[in-house]
């Protein structure tokens, strides 16, 4: 729109154009300024975060608009223990002005400890038994581990163990990582299978499985022991601290001229060499081979010495170089009570007198039962009056019989072959029977013989050079007997000064 404005110089009037309104640029310089400045601001804001960060964790890169999370995405993730123990050692407020730097350095660290050992990973152990009806793969799973990861163990485990032998009462070990905050993850599983051996599955850095058998090897000792025997040989024999597996390997190899049940008297004695087994940290763990014994009983002095031949057999041998093993045992039986003798006797259901040609061994009903020696099984099943019947024919034309069994050991039918010491059968009462025992004989070319009277040949008698090596052994055993007891004298005499002191 034209304004006219009147001119008094020459009666006219003069034109002027009104100009357009430049208020908005205004406003728009005015928004872009303060839109610049917020940016400014904005920008020194994150410049800010970013030396915090830094100063929380030196050495640290500082990351990228580009791979920052949204707020959810931080409030999900678990932060890593360092990175909290720091983060908090950072906030904490300041001491008063009267404490002194190094308190606040101290109170720090302390607290930086203390916060990194809550979070650092611990190994737990747990033991599980095996009960009836238990499987590996139940027992696994029942500890949280995943079937698969289960499957892949017990898979690596059948490389040098098959978890099909697993017994009711083993006991396995099984160790889990543990961490604040974390499942609990598995780290090995450890079966024990006897004294010195054990099975064992890893876990392995690469996230595997491996299996490996683990075998201990014992230390060995001599040790020497005796003692006289005022109630029992086995009251004596724990006195004198002999394992029992020792006494058992003096009785099995004086079974074949000593009847303990009836020979060993009140003040007779024994002496025993033997070597007992020790773990690493020097720890008794079983008794080991007998080297020597030396038993009086009766008014026998009865040695013996175990001996390996050249040709590998292992016994015991007496002074002479004889084998102490007879064709037969006297006793077939271990704990028995002599019940019946051989000979005339009036019998206990028939009621009148007969030869009793046997020795009846009482015993609870299912005692094993072993074979007096090596040899043939001629008859075993049922006949007559001696009921569960087991007949064996032995070297040397000998032939032994077993009666009143309850049954029979496995494998034993006629025609299979025993070895002396055998179990073949069990205590019973069947047939003509009072009660529950086992009736032994003993029948030399066809003709009864007394049991307990019979004098078998040895089974082998050293000679040459043979007998010549065996000498030489006995005589170090001899030494080494001789050896352990005068140390065990001069420790004696070396304790009762000391506590006389």
């Amino acid at each position: 729109m034209n304004y006219y404005v009147p001119s008094y110089k020459n009666n006219s009037r003069i034109c002027l154009k009104r100009k357009k309104s430049k208020k908005h640029l205004w406003i728009i310089s005015i928004l872009s300024i303060l839109a610049l400045s917020y940016m400014l601001m904005g920008f020194s804001s994150k410049s800010q975060e970013t030396e915090t960060v830094a100063e929380l964790q030196p050495g640290a890169e500082v990351p990228t608009e580009s791979h920052q999370s949204t707020d959810s995405e931080k409030s999900n993730q678990t932060p890593r223990p360092d990175a909290v123990s720091q983060h908090v050692a950072t906030q904490q407020p300041s001491s008063d002005d009267d404490t002194s730097d190094s308190a606040k350095d101290t109170l720090s660290q302390e607290r930086d400890t203390q916060s990194v050992a809550a979070s650092s990973p611990s190994i737990q152990e747990k033991i599980v038994s095996i009960s009836s009806g238990d499987t590996l793969m139940g027992l696994l799973t029942a500890q949280g581990l995943p079937r698969a990861e289960a499957h892949t163990i017990i898979s690596t485990l059948q490389d040098v163990f098959n978890p099909r032998r697993i017994r009711q009462g083993q006991e396995i070990t099984l160790a889990f990582e543990t961490m604040d905050q974390y499942d609990p993850m598995f780290q090995s599983m450890n079966l024990k299978l006897g004294v010195t051996k054990e099975v064992q599955v890893e876990r392995c850095p690469e996230n595997g499985f491996v299996a490996q058998e683990i075998v201990r090897e014992l230390q060995t000792r001599p040790v020497r022991a005796d003692a006289e025997i005022n109630s029992s040989l086995y009251n004596a024999a724990v006195s004198a601290g002999m394992p029992v597996e020792v006494l058992m390997q003096m009785i099995r190899a004086y079974s074949f001229d000593v009847d303990f049940q009836r020979d060993i008297r009140h003040g007779d004695s024994f002496e025993v060499l033997f070597n007992e087994q020790l773990d690493e940290d020097g720890n008794f763990i079983r008794g080991g081979d007998v080297l020597y014994a030396n038993l009086n009983t009766r008014g026998r002095t009865l040695p013996i010495y175990r001996y390996e031949t050249s040709d590998g057999e292992v016994d015991f041998f007496n002074s002479k170089g004889e084998s102490v093993r007879k064709t037969l045992m006297v006793t077939p039986i271990d704990g028995a009570r002599l019940s019946s003798g051989y000979g005339m006797r009036r019998h206990p259901i028939l009621g009148y007198s007969r030869m009793h040609q046997g020795l009846d061994f009482a015993a609870p009903t299912g005692t094993p039962i072993m074979a007096a020696g090596d040899g043939v099984v001629e008859f075993a099943g049922r006949r007559g009056n001696y009921g569960n019947l087991i007949r064996l024919r032995h070297p040397n034309e000998y032939q032994t019989l077993y009666a009143h069994l309850s049954r029979f050991a496995s494998g034993i039918r006629q025609g299979a072959r025993v070895t002396q010491g055998q179990i073949i059968g069990y205590v019973g009462t069947t047939g003509l029977s009072t009660g529950p025992h086992l009736h032994y004989e003993v029948h030399h070319r066809g003709s009864h013989v007394n049991p307990a009277t019979v004098d078998t040949p040895p089974g082998r008698t050293l000679e040459g050079q043979e007998l010549e090596k065996f000498l030489a052994a006995k005589e170090n055993i001899q030494t080494l007997f001789a050896s352990l007891e005068k140390r065990d004298k001069l420790a004696r005499v070396n304790q009762d000064a000391l506590s006389s002191r």
